[in-house]
């Protein structure tokens, strides 16, 4: 046992390390918390007589507070910073039909220069030429209700 606590520092030290190589290497907060949790318990390795089932306790106990503390105020800011992506900005915009568009058969509209697949949203039927306002996207496909001013 006294060998084992005696080299407790380099397994700290090696679990420190690969924790944040495994963070660098992806977008997601998956290690961070296990590299925390080794500095603390890296730092109780160098008090003497403490044994290394303590530093254990220790390791586990950190990783999970801040894991449970952290994750959430992370998780938040990281959700501020996702933005809409191109197409969903045509949502509420309006297109013109260039082809027929019924329950049963996609259509297709015009929307700023584009031409897309419409679905009708009511199960209506919309004839070439009418303009049509932009209510959500499915896969490729825009779903389209007529367009009331």
């Amino acid at each position: 046992m006294e060998q084992i606590e005696q080299w407790m520092w380099l397994i700290w030290l090696a679990i420190i390390i690969i924790s944040f190589i495994a963070e660098a290497a992806t977008a997601a907060l998956l290690s961070i918390w296990f590299a925390i949790g080794g500095l603390v318990a890296l730092g109780c390795s160098f008090i003497p007589n403490f044994p290394f089932w303590a530093e254990i306790i220790v390791f586990f106990g950190v990783s999970l507070l801040v894991f449970l503390l952290i994750r959430p105020f992370l998780k938040k800011f990281m959700m501020k910073r996702i933005s809409k992506s191109n197409v969903d900005t045509i949502i509420g915009k309006k297109g013109v039909m260039t082809a027929d568009a019924s329950p049963l058969d996609a259509g297709e509209v015009n929307v700023a220069g584009m031409i897309w697949t419409a679905v009708p949203k009511n199960n209506d039927m919309l004839l070439k030429g009418t303009i049509v306002r932009i209510a959500s996207i499915e896969g490729n496909k825009l779903i389209v209700e007529p367009y009331n001013e």
